[in-house]
């Protein structure tokens, strides 16, 4: 499985994490993870026994930026490797696919934005329909679901939804085209963002983390 590695400039340590908190890492990080790497299983053009598939695919790939709006990069800790066992749990990365665990901190170390995604070449003929159905999947049900901007650089589509746990509420936005499938949350310990603002800062987040593969 082909796994980010820390080279992205200042990194910032992940400070430990209360025993209480390890179980609500652990079931956020299966749901984020599973979503990502379900979603580029059943899409990865390698799969396909070298099928056709759109021009665009593979266009782009994921850089998560050091820095983001004040937050700082981390790549290691609890979090980072719950979300990768989710990820895990959907099967191993196929050829050519670059999967994201990545958490974005503020000064004292507290994540504020978690990210798990994948990069490659997906063939999803209706990026939208595919990220509802992810969602309720994840235990939404389709009015619960919202349709947001997508953004730039590479189209495709956004849905965001509040997901309801026993461990509490995590709002989540996913965006996906024809290179990427990106899920953004809020730790679920946070106090929550209201979906529009969410979906606002995934967007912005995309901007500057999905660049040019070539």
């Amino acid at each position: 499985m082909n796994e980010i590695t820390p080279q992205y400039g200042h990194v910032q340590v992940t400070p430990p994490v209360p025993s209480k908190n390890k179980r609500v890492l652990k079931v956020v990080g299966l749901v984020l993870g599973f979503a990502a790497g379900s979603f580029a299983v059943k899409f990865a053009l390698g799969s396909l026994g070298g099928a056709d598939g759109p021009a665009d695919a593979g266009r782009y790939k994921l850089v998560p930026p050091a820095s983001f709006q004040s937050l700082t990069l981390q790549v290691d800790g609890p979090r980072v490797d719950a979300i990768k066992q989710g990820q895990n749990q959907s099967g191993p990365a196929k050829p050519g696919m670059t999967r994201v665990a990545v958490v974005y901190a503020d000064q004292e170390g507290t994540a504020q934005l978690v990210v798990s995604g994948v990069a490659g070449s997906f063939h999803d003929e209706d990026p939208g329909a595919e990220l509802t159905s992810t969602l309720k999947g994840a235990g939404l049900k389709e009015a619960e679901i919202t349709t947001h901007e997508a953004g730039t650089p590479a189209g495709g589509a956004m849905r965001c939804g509040t997901v309801v746990m026993a461990e509490g509420s995590m709002p989540m936005c996913m965006w996906a085209d024809h290179s990427s499938l990106v899920t953004v949350s809020v730790p679920i310990e946070n106090k929550p963002l209201t979906i529009d603002a969410l979906a606002a800062r995934a967007r912005e987040l995309r901007a500057v983390m999905e660049v040019s593969a070539s």
